[in-house]
């Protein structure tokens, strides 16, 4: 093998200038040669793989090289498949520090083979993988990780390797982990799930573990390998667009959906705590005439500030909904009949006092409502069907007024 020799397929032949530049810091005189095909490399050589160049016929010679495959783009999953596959790493196209910091690395190793182990350059290549890794013993103990793991905790690796869990993350983390680790060395095969992570600038951020088990040579679980990954802006992303599909984008009061979502819930928790619980239907009387006068853009406007004046006038135990147009629901907790009905015609005396501001034009307006009692037994469709009744029953009264249901 000529080890000054680095092979490469033709999909990288555009990345070849820019990776002879940074490789000349670290080793003088290799020489590019390019490949068709990793047959056309000697044996332990190192090879510069596009993923696009691998053909199916390239695989079983994938772990004979010291075989890099470069991504268009790095993943998590499609690193690892391909790691299964012998390779010695993978990295994303635009990563070219790191794809020439591991072939100095590898081509020192094979010009100077008596000053390099087996252990050295493993970990050489789980250093150059930016998503932190670990590997453990079966009883928990620490044997190894990459920089980038001891970066992310701030922990150096001479304070991980010999370590446990409990050594190198807050109790509360740690028993989540051990509890994880636990369950895995078990069952065996491959674990994933999601736990917090105190990181070096004291934050916690969401990592989705994936973990498996390796044996020794009786076929026994000897420790654990896992990789870590950052989920924080994903999960952040996830809770944003929940709240979202939650939340009335014109009000940013709950919506219907919300509505239907937790009901169920607080029927339930009445039911065991054999607390009062009360729905409330609102309704805008006249909102047509606001529109007609104002346009949609002062109906919108108008059904803003009656949702934050609403807001104000509630409890922080009550919860506000838009469910419809001009219509919204209260769920009023540890609240029964009576006191219910009081909380309506209050909102519905001081909403017809109050005066609102649209287009820089006093408005005054009046709410009609109607109130049910919710009880255990009742049935949620019935129960809707009664407040929307008595709503339209207030409407029917002259509006501006409080119909409630007396079962």
């Amino acid at each position: 093998m000529t080890p000054s020799i680095l092979y490469f397929s033709p999909q990288l032949a555009s990345r070849k200038a820019q990776l002879q530049t940074l490789l000349s810091k670290y080793v003088q005189s290799i020489e590019w040669q390019a490949v068709q095909s990793i047959d056309q490399s000697p044996f332990l050589s190192i090879v510069l793989l596009a993923e696009k160049d691998i053909k199916a016929s390239d695989w079983p010679l994938l772990a004979s090289r010291k075989t890099i495959v470069i991504l268009d783009e790095w993943s998590l999953e499609r690193s690892i498949t391909w790691i299964q596959k012998g390779v010695a790493n993978c990295f994303a196209l635009d990563d070219e520090h790191l794809i020439a910091g591991l072939v100095a690395e590898l081509s020192t190793f094979y010009l100077s083979p008596a000053h390099q182990t087996e252990d050295d350059i493993l970990q050489v290549i789980i250093d150059a993988i930016p998503a932190p890794i670990f590997f453990k013993d079966h009883l928990h103990i620490y044997r190894g990780c990459n920089k980038a793991f001891s970066q992310s905790l701030g922990v150096p690796r001479e304070k991980v390797i010999g370590y446990s869990v409990y050594e190198v993350a807050p109790k509360h983390l740690a028993d989540k982990y051990y509890k994880a680790d636990c369950q895995l060395l078990a069952q065996g095969g491959t674990q994933r799930y999601e736990a917090q992570v105190l990181f070096a600038d004291g934050t916690l951020h969401e990592i989705e573990f994936n973990k498996a088990v390796f044996k020794n040579a009786k076929g026994e679980s000897a420790g654990q390998v896992g990789v870590m990954l950052d989920i924080t802006e994903r999960t952040q992303l996830m809770r944003k667009l929940d709240k979202a599909t939650r939340t009335d984008p014109l009000t940013g009061t709950s919506n219907r959906r919300e509505f239907n979502l937790i009901i169920h819930d607080e029927l339930n928790l009445q039911k065991q705590f054999e607390k009062k619980l009360c729905l409330m239907t609102l309704d805008i009387d006249f909102f047509k005439k606001i529109n007609d006068k104002f346009g949609h853009s002062g109906g919108d406007q108008a059904l803003q500030l009656i949702a934050e004046w609403l807001q104000k006038k509630l409890r922080s135990t009550d919860t506000l909904f838009r469910v419809g147009g001009e219509e919204f629901y209260i769920l009023m907790r540890d609240t029964d009949i009576q006191n219910a009905l009081k909380t309506a015609e209050r909102l519905c005396k001081g909403m017809a006092t109050h005066t609102f501001l649209i287009n820089q034009q006093s408005v005054h307006i009046t709410l009609s409502a109607g109130v049910i009692e919710l009880a255990p037994t009742t049935d949620l469709e019935s129960a809707l069907d009664m407040v929307d009744k008595a709503l339209y029953e207030a409407k029917s009264d002259g509006r501006n007024c409080v119909c409630p249901v007396f079962q």
